[in-house]
């Protein structure tokens, strides 16, 4: 019998959805970047973290924005092909945020399940 439950979204599709509603509803761009750790809340009905920091930068054409990723926990000559392309930004099944991975080691708790479970209205 198949499953009710959608499939998770990838941290990209995630990043998709955020940005094309962005380019369409300049009230949902305001609010995204003065408080995406609110709309992620809003959007998903949970509750996130109190150390949970979440930031948003909007690029224009004089600006350009890069994210380094935390260090992976092992060495990456330890990772699988696979392990490898999720580290170099290939879909993740359970993580769907920029900072599920950083959630998971600051406080220990399942954030990326939690998100995965509840893809709300993006």
């Amino acid at each position: 019998m198949a499953s009710d439950t959608p499939a998770p979204l990838s941290r990209r599709e995630l990043e998709e959805k955020i940005v094309a509603r962005a380019w369409k509803d300049d009230e949902f761009r305001r609010k995204f970047l003065a408080d995406p750790k609110g709309q992620f809340e809003e959007h998903l009905g949970v509750k996130l973290p109190e150390s949970l920091k979440i930031t948003a930068h909007a690029e224009s054409e004089n600006s350009l924005h890069f994210v380094i990723p935390q260090t992976p926990a092992q060495k990456l000559d330890e990772l699988s092909d696979e392990e490898l392309e999720k580290v170099a930004g290939g879909v993740t099944p359970t993580v769907t945020l920029i900072v599920a991975s950083l959630m998971a080691s600051a406080t220990g708790t399942a954030f990326g399940v939690v998100v995965s479970q509840r893809q709300g209205n993006w």
